[in-house]
Formats: structure tokens, sequence, C-alpha cells
């Protein structure tokens, strides 16, 4: 979970504090042309297909803010990323891909601003570290499309990550643990999105 700001208490947040927005970052080029009919939560099934996604599965979930802390329900938040072979299903890619794994999901906050996806492990293509992308747009319009970034992972020398402060970067980082009681490489990871409102 990101961390509150300077001003919270040990009982919660005080009526000053302000929670940092999550950091911006590009789009890229990979966003879906096209939407697949299969697009829940869960990337690591594709509807009609019988075996899961190569790749470590991953359990990520978090809460979407308002820099005042407030929880955020009834955002979209979007996640698309690539496959275990380092492919994104988009228009025009003609190399192999995971046919089983779904690529993109869009799943709604429920009611105390909570999201959850099961995913794989980002894996490193072309030369950017693991990544997740990530498209949110709130009710009230408040929106943010970013990436985030595996603690751990070498990131040195990505173009995307270098445009951004060293603090922005921190912010963009979710830490991956093993899950008990899942798939047995299975990983799980938490992270809050913080929305400009």
């Amino acid at each position: 979970m990101l961390p509150l700001a300077i001003g919270t208490t040990a009982r919660g947040q005080s009526p000053t504090a302000r929670l940092t927005p999550t950091p911006a970052q590009t789009e890229g080029p990979f966003y879906p042309r096209t939407l697949p009919a299969d697009r829940d939560g869960d990337l690591t099934r594709v509807a009609g297909r019988s075996e899961a996604a190569q790749g470590k599965p991953l359990y990520l979930r978090g809460v979407v803010k308002s820099t005042g802390g407030a929880p955020l329900p009834g955002t979209a938040v979007e996640l698309w990323q690539c496959d275990a072979l380092g492919r994104y299903h988009h228009a025009g890619d003609a190399t192999p891909q995971d046919e089983n794994f779904q690529g993109y999901g869009r799943i709604m906050t429920d009611g105390e601003g909570r999201y959850s996806f099961k995913t794989i492990r980002p894996v490193a293509y072309g030369g950017r570290p693991p990544h997740l992308h990530f498209k949110l747009a709130a009710p009230d319009g408040s929106a943010l499309t970013t990436q985030l970034y595996v603690r751990g992972d070498a990131t040195e020398g990505d173009g995307v990550l270098a445009a951004l402060s060293r603090d922005a970067r921190a912010r963009l980082v979710m830490t991956l643990a093993p899950l008990a009681g899942r798939e047995p490489d299975a990983l799980t990871a938490e992270f809050d999105f913080v929305l400009r409102v």
C-alpha cells in the first residue's frame, strides 16, 4: 500500500492530510485496438479455452482513492500487459503468442473503492523492464494512465521511467510475495492508486 502523507495519525488520516497522486505514465503503443470478448478481471483464463496462461499467477489488489483519502467506488480500472512470451495481443503482431492469456481486463471498483485482478507476473520484452499498464477513470471524470513495476527488477536505462523523478519512480513499484493456498508458484501484491480529485 502507498504510505500516507505527512500529517496522518495512527488512527487514520487527519482532515488536512493529502495523499500524493500516483504518477502518470504513457499509455504506450500497445493499448488494444480491439478489446477481447473476454475482458474480465482474470487474465489467466480465456473463455472457451481449457488451459491457463503461461507464467506465474499474480493476484493483485488494492484500493482506488482520492487525494483526500476517500475511496472511489465505481472507478473503471483497465489492465493490459504482454504475455509470458513478451508479446502483446495487439493488432498487427503476427509473432507467436500465448493464446490462453487474455492480455486485457477491465473491472469496476466496489463500494469501498477496491479492485482485484488475477494476471501473470510481468516479464521484460524489447528492452523494457517488466511492467503492467493501467488506465483508471472515476465517475467524477478524474483519470489516470500509468504503469507499475516490480520491486527488485532491473529498471536502469528504461526511457519511460527516466522521465520521472526518483520519488515518482518509487511510487510506481509493487512488492511481490508468495501466496499460500493457491497455485504452487502464485504471487500476490497490493497497490493503492491515488487519483487527483
